[in-house]
């Protein structure tokens, strides 16, 4: 056991998933953490040894997850946490890790599973169970953190900046100890072997103060202000981590140097890269001196090489192209950059990325075969072909050329990589006749087709015939994106694709019949394809009666109604809040549709509750559905629940023959025009699930309650009114404009949120590169 100045506390359904990014984060950014053994979790009380700890640490971070309170040893560790605050001052920061503060306050949902057998364990009025309650209620009313979702990465480096705000800054990690860094560097310079410094200014830091480290191996800057001149490191050194170092050359004697990530840095790099026989990892993302990669023949153990945002980029020596182990090279958005190399020889290559350099128009050909599983982004480059020694590239499995607006040739051997399952050519319009100019080479050989498996083809001006030529030619297809195009059916032989499951055909304005779907497809996106026929729309609706398992559908609504077989259909007049029907026994697996009027483009999700109470949803999709004005979504209400969880809500229906009531509401509040319920009759029985219309519930209508919504319904139509007249003014004006400025128009929002997304993800990677140097 040590003294850690932070301690974690967490369920067992965190240990290896939140938890341990949370602690990797904390460690990574110099907080001695400690999370507690599961060897000191032994017997039926807690061990000396980790009541030590936790008086110990000056900050607590609980960690309150789905099934926290299951565990005694969790509700044990809270009650001496709080004894702690109280005593010691100790801070204590709460983490709501997918479930609400409320749940947890009141003990509700899992939080009441779990208290209720402890009260049948230990008996209902026992001062054990009343400490639990009282160290949930009470913690649960700090101030603290909650995640429903979104980005883990974001949400952990939120929990870390709280803490280094109580953590002393300047401080340096030796050992295991922290301590102050300018006054005990000389006498403790020969145990140093690495340094963190974050957010540290020293105004008479010497050059050679590190040199003076013997021992020093690892050394990592963030954020620091060192005023000294030239920069002397240490021999040794074998990891140097620093942001903004400022000086425009790196030391030729770090011999022993395993990796460098010197973002943000004047650096020009002039001199080739000579002793550095050991070196797998470089990251010189955003310095903007650099115009010339230099020579790296002498740095063969180079793995990873990192250049994004290198501005004044414009060339790479020959060199970079015939490295035995780079595995993963990402330059993008490096603006200048007209061309990469003239070959290549990578055997070890696995990811290659250079998004955004808009000016680079070559691609290298390949010399000798690249095995090893591949992914290639060359999204919004100027990329006019590529070659056909792409037949050499036997592990390419991801080809990524979005918005690559001059590509106008693929080499049939593409296609027949036989590990090549994933394209993305959205947005390059000069390909739209392209693949029936290689029809005939995919389809000669029957037994060697084509192993595609997910096709992004949008804006590229699609006619009916590329779209039957794309279906025959890739039978394995499972995801098919081919929106913002021209054809107006699609082919009768999309029946044949039987591994298909997602099908995108959004902004298609001329698009009007679409045949009976195979009984695979799962998802089919058709926003703003406003000239479906009555019997395409027709054929939508009646795909939920396939009962297809999370089935989801978005199409304009075309003056349509919810059809008369569906279960239950309520207008919004009746209730403007909640769509509400009462089951027992077992949840009912329904199919939800709602008829959206007037609104913005946005995302939209569900909530769900029985008898008032929160269920809430720890399993993300992939992103909600996307949806616009006067369209209806079709959807299985599975779509927002992992398998387990999906198993877990029959336990809040199962008690008796009691009735439930199951409210779901739309995220963010949005209030359809229409609601409607369907039933999947395989799985259901009718006798469990019962609708009723407002009057039949135990409510009367003159109660003050029904009262007030039924006012604010009518204040709801009044301002609905009036966002009318301005929706009515903007569609005019979009339809006065040309077929397909209006698909850009209506595409606007799906394309910058696609920008920040992307360019998320960019940084995302680079951090997560720089974590595993």
């Amino acid at each position: 056991m040590f003294c850690a100045p932070l301690k974690i506390y967490r369920g067992e359904d965190t240990r290896h998933g939140f938890t341990g990014h949370l602690y990797d984060a904390l460690c990574r950014n110099g907080i001695n953490t400690f999370i507690d053994d599961e060897n000191l979790r032994t017997g039926e009380t807690i061990r000396p040894q980790l009541l030590q700890s936790i008086e110990a640490s000056k900050i607590s971070i609980i960690v309150f997850s789905t099934n926290y309170a299951a565990s005694t040893w969790c509700l044990d560790e809270l009650v001496k946490i709080l004894q702690c605050h109280r005593e010691r001052n100790q801070l204590v920061f709460p983490v709501f890790y997918k479930v609400e503060p409320s749940d947890v306050r009141h003990q509700r949902n899992t939080y009441k599973e779990a208290m209720d057998a402890h009260e049948i364990r230990f008996g209902c009025h026992t001062q054990k169970v009343k400490e639990w309650k009282e160290a949930l209620a009470e913690t649960s009313n700090m101030k603290g953190f909650h995640l429903k979702q979104g980005y883990e990465f974001k949400f952990i480096q939120e929990i870390v900046s709280k803490a280094l705000t109580h953590i002393p800054p300047r401080q340096l990690l030796i050992e295991d100890r922290m301590i102050g860094l300018q006054t005990r560097v000389v006498e403790e310079n020969k145990k140093i072997e690495g340094i963190k410094l974050v957010q540290c200014e020293e105004d008479d830091w010497t050059d050679t103060a590190f040199v003076k480290m013997k021992q020093l191996r690892i050394l990592i800057l963030r954020n620091t202000n060192l005023s000294c001149g030239t920069i002397h490191l240490p021999k040794q050194l074998r990891l140097l981590d620093w942001r903004g170092y400022p000086s425009n050359s790196i030391p030729s004697d770090l011999k022993e140097i395993v990796a460098f990530s010197l973002r943000h840095s004047p650096l020009t790099l002039e001199k080739p890269f000579q002793n550095f026989g050991h070196l797998t990892y470089m990251n010189f993302s955003h310095c903007e001196s650099i115009t010339h990669f230099p020579n790296v023949s002498e740095a063969q153990c180079l793995r990873k090489l990192i250049l994004n945002g290198c501005i004044n980029l414009v060339r790479f020596d020959e060199s970079v192209g015939f490295l035995p182990n780079l595995t993963y090279l990402r330059a993008s958005k490096c603006i200048k950059l007209t061309k990469f190399l003239s070959r290549i020889c990578l055997p070890s290559l696995e990811h290659l990325s250079f998004n955004w350099c808009r000016r680079l128009g070559l691609f290298p050909d390949i010399v000798g075969k690249m095995d090893k599983p591949l992914k290639i982004c060359l999204k919004a480059t100027a990329i006019q072909e590529l070659p056909d020694s792409f037949v050499d590239l036997v592990g390419l499995h991801y080809l990524d050329l979005t918005s690559c607006e001059k590509l106008g040739y693929l080499p049939s051997c593409l296609f027949m990589l036989p590990n090549f399952v994933t394209l993305k050519v959205g947005g390059c319009p000069q390909l739209g006749g392209s693949f029936a100019r290689f029809r005939e080479s995919l389809s000669t050989n029957a037994e060697c087709r084509p192993s595609l498996e997910t096709l992004h083809f949008s804006h590229a001006s699609l006619c009916d015939e590329d779209l039957h030529v794309i279906m025959l030619s890739f039978p394995n297809l499972e995801v098919l994106n081919v929106s913002l195009n021209n054809f107006v059916s699609i082919p009768a032989c999309v029946q044949e694709l039987s591994y298909l499951t997602s099908l995108d055909l959004s902004y298609c304005l001329n698009l009007q019949e679409i045949p009976k779907l195979p009984s695979s497809v799962r998802k089919v996106d058709l926003r703003h394809c406003d000239s479906l026929s009555a019997s395409t729309t027709s054929m939508l609706w009646s795909q939920v009666r396939e009962e297809i398992h999370k089935l989801q559908v978005v199409m304009p609504t075309s003056n349509t109604k919810i059809p008369k077989w569906w279960d239950d259909r309520t207008s919004w007049k009746h209730d403007p809040q909640d769509l509400n029907f009462w089951a027992r026994g077992k949840f009912p697996v329904v199919a939800l549709a709602f008829v959206f009027g007037e609104m913005n483009y946005q995302s939209v999700g569900l909530d769900l509750s029985i008898d008032s109470g929160d269920v809430n949803s720890t399993y993300q999709p992939s992103h909600n559905f996307r949806v616009a004005e006067n369209h209806v979504l079709l959807c299985d209400l599975r779509l927002w629940f992992s398998d387990e969880e999906w198993k877990r809500l029959d336990a809040h229906v199962e008690h008796g023959n009691k009735w439930k009531t199951v409210k779901v509401r739309c995220v963010p509040d949005i209030i359809p025009v229409h609601w409607g319920v369907y039933v999947y009759k395989e799985e259901t029985s009718m006798k469990d699930v019962q609708f009723q219309e407002w009057e039949a519930v135990n409510l009367s209508w003159t109660e003050p309650s029904v009262k007030k919504r039924l006012y604010s319904a009518e204040e709801l139509y009044i301002a609905s009114f009036s966002e009318s007249l301005k929706t009515v003014v903007k569609n005019l004006k979009r339809l006065m404009a040309p077929r397909e400025e209006q698909s850009f128009c209506l595409m606007q929002h799906d394309r910058d949120k696609d920008k920040d997304e992307a360019e998320d993800e960019d940084e995302d990677e680079e951090g997560e590169s720089d974590m595993e140097a």
